[in-house]
């Protein structure tokens, strides 16, 4: 439910962009209502708010007001940009303030791992987000509006992904993969019955 909600503002953005006739600033409209709205499942779910999507929802909210009363563009063209580029520097600075780093608090209940490969994560999750950021804004500045558009749907859903997936590869290569326990390795209920009744008759 969680990681629907994350990709709202994206899908409304996108999907009102292109209802509208691609006309950029009802999309831009949209993307605020459903940053709006994703702050109110949060609430009404009772759900703890990271500063992550406190973040973005600022983000949204600054850049697309800029966007719609200076009717241009390119302030709703960097905002990926800026979010991409502040991400970048809060996860590295997680490493030297705070409890914990970033990566570690996001993966942290799923894994356990030694500092050195947080330390691995933590900076190629930062390497991810700048490039993100970096192209973000090439494209914007290089190509037309529709494919800055098409670009950003895109990126997006790619950057979670790319997070992921180059995670599971560095600690498969590496063999820090948490590994699950081989399938019929736990005995069944009745054999626990039988070993138990066993040990007894024969203390």
């Amino acid at each position: 439910m969680k990681q629907v909600i994350d990709f709202l503002p994206v899908v409304a953005f996108f999907g009102v962009w292109l209802a509208t006739g691609r006309d950029i600033y009802y999309a831009t409209a949209a993307l605020m209502g459903a940053a709006v709205i994703q702050l109110a499942v949060f609430k009404l779910k009772a759900w703890p708010i990271p500063g992550q999507v406190w973040f973005v929802f600022w983000a949204a909210m600054i850049f697309g007001t800029m966007t719609l009363v200076f009717r241009n563009p390119l302030f709703i063209q960097w905002r990926p940009t800026v979010v991409n580029w502040i991400l970048a520097l809060v996860i590295i600075g997680s490493r030297f303030i705070g409890r914990g780093n970033y990566v570690q608090r996001a993966l942290g209940k799923v894994v356990v791992l030694p500092d050195r490969a947080w330390r691995v994560l933590t900076y190629g999750w930062a390497a991810i987000f700048a490039l993100s950021g970096t192209i973000n804004i090439w494209v914007a500045y290089t190509f037309s509006e529709d494919t800055w558009v098409y670009y950003k749907l895109v990126s997006g859903f790619a950057v979670s992904f790319i997070l992921v997936g180059g995670s599971f590869v560095y600690l498969a290569a590496t063999g820090q993969l948490p590994s699950l326990p081989p399938r019929g390795s736990e005995p069944s209920p009745q054999r626990e019955r039988e070993t138990s009744a066993s040990e007894s008759e024969n203390p």
